[in-house]
């Protein structure tokens, strides 16, 4: 294997997308070279009940990051994608979207998903999928909404994946999905591995099964990039596309030396609370996903708006600075201004609602007098978000031994932050990582190469 293959790592976020290239060194080591990031807006809301986005832009990021690493671009082997769940898409046979992306926040299907526990059952559908239905946060409760709302659509839909099946698709012809993203459709046993469609449940829902991706392992490749699209994009021969998977399965694979019980805590538009587990532990207060390596799952609790809800705030409240004054200089000072100050001022912190409710819940602060400071709600904000994602680490607490060591990652994390954690989150070690989503697709596509002699 010569010293300069390199492989493309791609982390399809909810607001944006990231890629890095990475060298291969002998040992399969990966050493980053260059990266490139590109926000993108999502569909306008008119209420609070929709969220989605248009499927182009994931495409159009990954053109134009192509043509801005393009010096370092030649020489890659394989992709790996990384892709924030669901983004349901329907698709017709060329891999071009029929509707925009369903994102997670997405409250539409809410009926759907309580129709789907009047079917199954609770204890049935949680023991199987170790999910509970959501609007949004399941895909099957969205396939049924698009059902009834558009039956036009789902009759010319030839395949309904998510992001990364939709990214795969357009780059190889193929339509693939794998065990951790399957894990958000519903319509899967999760205890089993997820590697096979769960027939009972197809059928108690008339779902085609033709209409459903294939199911491919995350380090296994869906097929190598089009060869015309290849040339456009500047490759010197078309990549092997790894489907990797669910970001943050993605991003705990990417860790060294994992083991079990350890916690990875993401802190990007959403904030989660993961625990890898060796064994399957549902819990209708938690999400289960099928980890990258067979025979191990790790637990998502989501808080729906984690950065979004520090933008949210220096929009409505700071507008007068930027991102980096107010988080940079803001937020430390507040933080460190009340860090032994009492404060009755509270944060209700569902912003975006609740993954775990069929209700639609809403955000708010509550005993605010004529003294409150903005710095004082900021402070409520974080430590109720803190608070929020403790409730998970307490409850497995009582069903696992949890490591002292806890992994952060994410853009909307600093020092104060990680202080501010360690007083209301968890008291513990935290090691931060960078782009950890982008870095385990790339690892999932070297370990690919490795496999195969590439």
């Amino acid at each position: 294997m010569r010293n300069t293959m390199r492989i493309l790592g791609v982390d399809i976020g909810t607001t944006s997308l990231k890629m890095g290239i990475y060298e291969v060194k002998e040992d399969f080591s990966l050493s980053l070279i260059q990266t490139y990031s590109e926000t993108y807006p999502l569909n306008p809301q008119k209420d609070a009940s929709f969220s989605d986005i248009n499927s182009e832009h994931w495409k159009q990021a990954f053109v134009h990051g192509c043509e801005a690493m393009k010096d370092d671009l030649a020489l890659v082997k394989a992709i790996g994608l990384s892709g924030s769940t669901p983004g349901f898409t329907p698709m017709d046979s060329q891999g071009e979207a029929l509707f925009p992306s369903i994102l997670m926040f997405d409250q539409r299907s809410r009926k759907q998903a309580q129709q789907i526990i009047d079917t199954v059952g609770e204890d049935a559908i949680l023991q199987r999928t170790g999910n509970l239905p959501v609007a949004g946060g399941c895909s099957l409760a969205s396939l049924l909404w698009i059902r009834e709302m558009y039956p036009e659509i789902d009759e010319n839909t030839v395949c309904y994946g998510h992001s990364n099946t939709v990214l795969g698709a357009w780059l190889t012809g193929e339509f693939g999905i794998d065990p951790s993203s399957v894990s958000l459709f519903g319509l899967n046993n999760a205890n089993a591995g997820n590697m096979e469609w769960d027939a009972e449940l197809l059928e108690m829902f008339a779902i085609d099964r033709s209409k459903l991706p294939k199911i491919i392992r995350s380090f296994d490749s869906i097929g190598t990039v089009k060869q015309e699209l290849a040339e456009q994009l500047g490759f010197h021969e078309p990549p092997a596309v790894v489907i990797g998977g669910n970001d943050a399965a993605v991003a705990m694979f990417s860790l060294d030396e994992l083991q079990v019980g350890d916690v990875i805590n993401i802190n990007g538009t959403c904030e989660i609370s993961s625990v890898l587990l060796d064994k399957f532990i549902p819990s209708k207060n938690y999400n289960i996903r099928s980890q990258i390596i067979p025979g191990q799952w790790l637990t998502l609790y989501v808080m729906n708006a984690g950065g979004k809800a520090y933008e949210w705030f220096r929009d409505v409240f700071c507008s007068e600075m930027d991102y980096r004054a107010f988080f940079d200089n803001f937020v430390p000072s507040a933080l460190t201004s009340y860090a032994n100050k009492q404060s009755d001022v509270e944060y209700i912190p569902f912003l975006m609602g609740s993954r775990y409710s069929l209700e639609a819940l809403k955000a708010g602060f509550t005993n605010l007098t004529q003294d409150t400071t903005r710095e004082e709600m900021l402070v409520a904000m974080v430590r109720s978000l803190c608070s929020y994602q403790r409730n998970h680490l307490d409850e497995l607490d009582q069903k696992i031994s949890l490591s002292n060591k806890i992994f952060i990652t994410g853009g909307a994390v600093n020092e104060a932050i990680i202080e501010a954690k360690r007083r209301w989150y968890r008291t513990a070690d935290y090691c931060f990582t960078e782009q950890s989503s982008m870095k385990g697709a790339a690892k999932l596509a070297a370990k690919y190469v490795e496999s195969n002699s590439l």
